[in-house]
Order: structure tokens, then sequence, then C-alpha cells
């Protein structure tokens, strides 16, 4: 009964969420990279109004963060037709050269390296039949998280110009649409441009999928001309949760251990 709390903590730090920050306010002054929360009210309801707006900020639309991959681990490529061009974003978090703060990019590298992790790497879906480009999500998963480069503007069109499809058997594909985009990408540093608006799809059901397929253009895209630049895939649970099981990241480790410190002096207390 004593290692109750232990436990506790270890599994609140195990599945937090990749969510930080919540854009509340419809009248947001921000700008992410030239886009607003009247940018996205426009683009995914039509106009924009106060009401849509204010549908952006009901239906948790956007989260001023980034995307912290802690606990997750990136989808698989199972399935390559029409995927080319991998390629490599040259400006780094926290690295000083002539690419600081561009869109700037070198072609190289392989396909399985470039599309199986997060990273600078990346590769481009050039097919639009669904089930060409197909990832192994890992487990059971009822959203995947899109992990994109951006090259060009406009934003987020170019950083949401595919469509995902979700299956259990590579056969029968779902239409996924998005349900959370995180404005800041994967890194903490805000400088670098091309990492940004990783966004998470879903069907709006509790329905799981194995599989997600991804094509340029299509229905859920935000912009269709020609190509796009997928970095990598992971799959989430209903509660843009990693899945169960998963072994925590040395920074977890860290939240586990300061938790397991204050347990002990909870106990020497009483």
């Amino acid at each position: 009964m004593k290692l109750k709390p232990l436990f506790a903590v270890f599994a609140l730090v195990a599945c937090l969420p990749a969510q930080a920050a919540l854009v509340t306010n419809p009248d947001d002054p921000r700008v992410w990279q030239g886009a607003s929360v009247g940018t996205f009210a426009q683009l995914y309801y039509g106009s924009n109004t106060l009401a849509n707006r204010q549908l952006v900020v009901d239906n948790k639309l956007l989260d001023d963060s980034f995307f912290s991959a802690t606990g997750f681990s990136a989808a698989t490529l199972i399935k390559a037709v029409g995927v080319a061009n991998p390629g490599i974003s040259l400006d780094q978090p926290g690295s000083s050269s002539a690419n600081d703060g561009t869109y700037n990019y070198t072609l190289g590298g392989t396909v399985a390296t470039a599309a199986n992790s997060i990273d600078n790497l990346w590769i481009q879906t050039l097919s639009t039949t669904v089930g060409d480009a197909v990832w192994d999500l890992g487990f059971l998963a009822t959203k995947a998280a899109i992990f994109n480069t951006i090259d060009h503007g406009p934003l987020p069109q170019e950083a949401i110009e595919s469509t995902v499809y979700l299956s259990n058997d590579m056969i029968n594909w779902t239409l996924a649409v998005t349900e959370r985009v995180w404005m800041e990408g994967i890194y903490s540093d805000t400088s670098v441009l091309w990492d940004g608006f990783v966004y998470a799809v879903g069907t709006g059901t509790t329905d799981t999928f194995r599989y997600a397929s991804i094509i340029w253009g299509g229905p859920g895209a935000l912009i269709a001309d020609g190509d796009n630049e997928i970095n990598g895939v992971m799959g989430l649970r209903g509660d843009f949760t990693p899945p169960p099981g998963t072994v925590p990241e040395p920074g977890t480790l860290a939240l586990l251990g300061l938790g397991l410190v204050l347990v002990a002096a909870r106990r020497r207390k009483f």
C-alpha cells in the first residue's frame, strides 16, 4: 500500500500529453509565421469572424507550444510507393550559421533514414493514391501526429499540405481530419523557421488504427502544389498521450525523480 504514490507518480509522468498551452482567446493578437487565430478560422471554418475564431478555441485546435516528443516513438515507413527526394533542413536549434532563420535545405540521404525519425531529415510523398505511402504507428492509435518541414510560404498552408488516411488492414482506409496544431513545431527554439505547425489528425471517434497513409494534397490539405515534406509520423492516444507502457525518456525520468523525492519527503513528515 505504501508504494501506491510511487506508481501514481510514474503513471503521471509516463503519460504526459503533448499539449502545453492551448490558445483560449478568439481575439489572440499573436501571429505565428504570418498565421493568426483568424487565419485558421478562415482556412478551417470558411471566414475570419468572431464566431469562427471561437470555434478554433472551443475545438482546441491551436496549441501555442512545441510538440514534446517525450515518451513517443516515431512510426516506421513500411510501404514507400511514390516516396522520394529525401532532404536535410540546414538550420539547427542552438547553432550559429548562415542558415539561421532560413528555410534552406539540401537533398540527400536515404528515404528509410529520413522517414523514420523526427529531426531535420524529411521525404516527399509524391503519390495521390491512398495506401502508397504507409507508416506503421506501432500500436493501435486513435490519432496520428504529422511532423512536416516548411520550405516556403504561405503558412500554415505549406505546413499542412497533405491528407492522412488511417487503417487497421491497409485495405480499408478512413479519412482523418486535423484536430490539433502545435504552433511551434518540435523545437523550443522559435527561430528555426522550417520547424513549425506540427499537427495531429483523427476521425472524431474513439476508433483505433495501426497504419497511416499520407498523400500530398487531397481533402485534408490546406494547399496542393504538387509536393509535401514529411519529417515523420507518430501514433497518439485519444488524449494526445504516448502509447501505454512507453519507457520515459531522460527528461521524464528527471521529473519522476523529483516526484519520488517529494513522496519521500512526505513520508518523513508523517
